[in-house]
């Protein structure tokens, strides 16, 4: 029995040991992904401000021809 029990305690800690390291990967891909969606967000924010100031241009040379 003491053997059983220490057998499954051993293997609960290799599962835990395992589990800290799959979260570990999930959260550095968390970050990395974070990362990313805030460069883009960036850019598209950047993006529009170029679309918005090429529309107001086109109106300009449309009223002066």
């Amino acid at each position: 029995m003491t053997k059983k029990l220490i057998s499954e305690i051993e293997q609960l800690k290799r599962d835990l040991a395992f589990k800290r390291e799959e979260l570990q990967a999930m959260y550095m891909e968390h970050k990395g992904l974070s990362k990313k969606i805030d460069a883009l967000e960036k850019e598209n924010h950047s993006l529009k401000q170029q679309i918005k100031q090429l529309e107001e241009e086109a109106q300009e040379m449309l009223l002066y021809p």
